[in-house]
This record gives structure tokens, sequence and C-alpha cells, in this order.
């Protein structure tokens, strides 16, 4: 989009760096954590310097730790080194950061250090890490984000104040890309969108906003007006039709019509193990489906809640035997070098004997 572009290179920015939260107020939801933070930032004394930030991708780790180094210099982003520990997590450029960290700043007061996905640090780094943690220099921050807290050492933790992000909510990834369309329709982008197709991507996203502001760029790459079909085909999802026509068949024991689905689908080239890896979750879904009617609690798109609509319990029972198969089957499918065979012998049903 021409209104994200950089203004000195030209290149486009995404909308999750453009409309990234600059101030404390900015930030959805994480209340607590932004109430804690923001106390502890605005101490003189700053009694404590090292902060882990927990939680799944995209809720906010890194854009908190960022927050926080510019509450520590009185609006200003100071001097911030951010290091990416799965590509930079030996010890060895540990030991040299640990040396940085004993410097005082270039700019401002205090010196930030964001340790990304610190969880792939090795145990030789953790170990160069431990005396500068517990020492803590007096004008250095550290803010260690990860997905894995569990892989940390406990000698780690019992240095470190602990922050746990929780997912976004479904309504606060909603709202948030709204305003961020409506900002970009204000700057003259022509696009519109539908409430179904912003509560899809909200719902793929999986509470990360960073991931439905991903989702939702790559929807506008394919077209500039958003709704649940739209999505579904801008992101090279599976057809639902056919995941309808196959738990169709397997219902009602047509075995010419899984066959038929299998072959096709095998031959298409499409990830064969990804398939029913994706027809399993639509299978539990649509079981969800069944027992609390309410299709904005499924990852179904909404314009399929006529479809959805006519099933019962008796296709609730079918889901629920089917889903067993699945998972069975997605394992098998892993390490076989006969996907269709195995595919098929697992889903067909045996005939039943003719009497006489």
């Amino acid at each position: 989009m021409s209104t994200r572009s950089n203004a000195e290179s030209g290149d486009t920015m995404s909308l999750a760096n453009t409309y990234r939260p600059h101030t404390w107020e900015d930030v959805v939801e994480q209340g607590l954590t932004v109430k804690i933070l923001r106390s502890v930032c605005s101490d003189p004394s700053l009694p404590c310097r090292n902060f882990l930030l927990t939680g799944s991708q995209g809720v906010g780790k890194t854009t908190l730790s960022k927050i926080a180094a510019r509450s520590l210099n009185g609006g200003e982003d100071g001097e911030v080194i951010e290091v990416d520990a799965a590509t930079n997590g030996t010890a060895e450029a540990i030991r040299e950061l640990t040396q940085q960290a004993k410097t005082y700043p270039l700019t401002g007061n205090v010196k930030t250090i964001i340790l990304d996905e610190c969880h792939a640090l090795s145990s030789a780094a953790w170990s160069a890490l431990l005396s500068t943690i517990e020492n803590q220099p007096a004008r250095t921050c550290w803010f260690f984000c990860t997905t894995n807290p569990e892989k940390i050492p406990k000698t780690i933790l019992s240095r470190v104040q602990q922050f746990q992000l929780s997912k976004i909510s479904l309504s606060g990834i909603i709202e948030r890309m709204k305003y961020i369309l409506d900002k970009e329709k204000e700057k003259g982008e022509n696009l519109t969108y539908t409430d179904d197709g912003i509560a899809f991507i909200a719902k793929l996203a999986n509470g990360g906003l960073r991931d439905a502001l991903t989702l939702l760029d790559k929807t506008l790459m394919y077209s500039k007006d958003i709704s649940s079909e739209s999505v579904t085909a801008s992101l090279v999802m599976f057809d639902y039709d056919d995941f309808f026509k196959m738990l169709g068949a397997i219902s009602k024991h047509d075995n010419t019509a899984i066959a038929d689905t299998v072959d096709r689908v095998y031959n298409s080239g499409t990830n064969f193990v990804k398939w029913f890896d994706d027809f399993h979750s639509f299978v539990l879904n649509v079981a969800k489906y069944i027992v609390v009617r309410d299709i904005d609690r499924t990852m179904i798109p909404a314009h399929y809640t006529d479809k959805l609509a006519k099933y019962n319990m008796n296709h609730y029972t079918v889901c629920l035997r089917l889903a067993n198969i699945l998972l069975s089957l997605c394992q098998e499918l892993r390490t076989t070098n006969y996907q269709q065979e195995v595919a098929l012998t697992r889903l067909l049903t045996t005939p039943k004997k003719e009497v006489g």
C-alpha cells in the first residue's frame, strides 16, 4: 500500500509494523502487565532490571519491551539492543552482549537489551548471562521474551520479574483490525470489509494480533474487498466445499465418493497430510457447532452457516467417530510411502454381506 511506504526506500511496510503500538495506551489488552511495567519503569530507583515476558507469538512481548525502553528514557528510545537468540544465541555472542551491558548507554539514561526467543539460548550462554543478571548493572535493563518459559533455567527464573501475557481476545483483535482498516481508508485506500471477513481472520490468528495483521496484509494483496470468501481464497486454504462433501460421503457410507475425493486430492499435488490435518480440524469444528450452534465459536467461515445448520446429533456421533479415525490416520500418513492406500483403507466402509 502506497500510504505505508517507507519514505526513504520506497518499500512497503507491513500493517504490523506500521501500527505497532508506541505508548502504553496503544497496547491492546494485557492490562495487568502494562500497569505493573509502567509503575516499575516510572520508579527512579528501578529496583528490578531483569524482566521476563512470556506468552504465545504475536501477543506483544517485544512491543512491550520497546515501550518500556522509551518509558525508562523519558519517552525517547535510548540505546536499545535487540537480539534474536534463535540465530545469535551462542555463548560467545552472549559474552559479548554482557560486556556491552556493563557500559553506560550511548544515548538516554538506560540501556535496554531485548533478547527475543531467549529459550533458544544454549546452557553455556545462560551460564555466561548469570553473573551479569545477578549483579544488575546500574544503567542496563534486560528484557527476555519467550514462547517457551519452561526451557529457561531455574537459576535465571529466580532472578527476573516474570510477566505472563495472555492471548488477545477475539473481540480485541477484531476491534484493532477495524481501527487499522478505517485509518487506511482515511489515508485514501479504496478498501471495504465485512464483519464476517474480519472475524474469520481474527479466528485464524489464534490470539496473536501480529499474526492477524499478517493475514490481513495477505488478504489485501489478493483483494481490497475483505470478506470471509476473499480471506479463504487469499490464504490458499483448502476448499471447505470438499470437506463438506467428504463428510457427507462418509456419513452416507458412499465408498465411491470417498475414493473419488481421496484420489483427486492425492493427484492434485496438494500436501496430502496437511489436507487431512485440516479435514480433521474441520470435523472437530463441525462437532463443536452441532453442540453450541454458534459458528463464531468455530474455525469455519461464516458463509457456511446454512450448511452447518442442517447438521444434527446424528452427525455429531459420526464426527466423533471420524475424528478418532483421522487422528490415527494423520499420524500414519506422516510415516508411510503408501499415503493414498492408507487413507482409503481407513475411510472406506466394508460392505455388508448380502443375505442369501
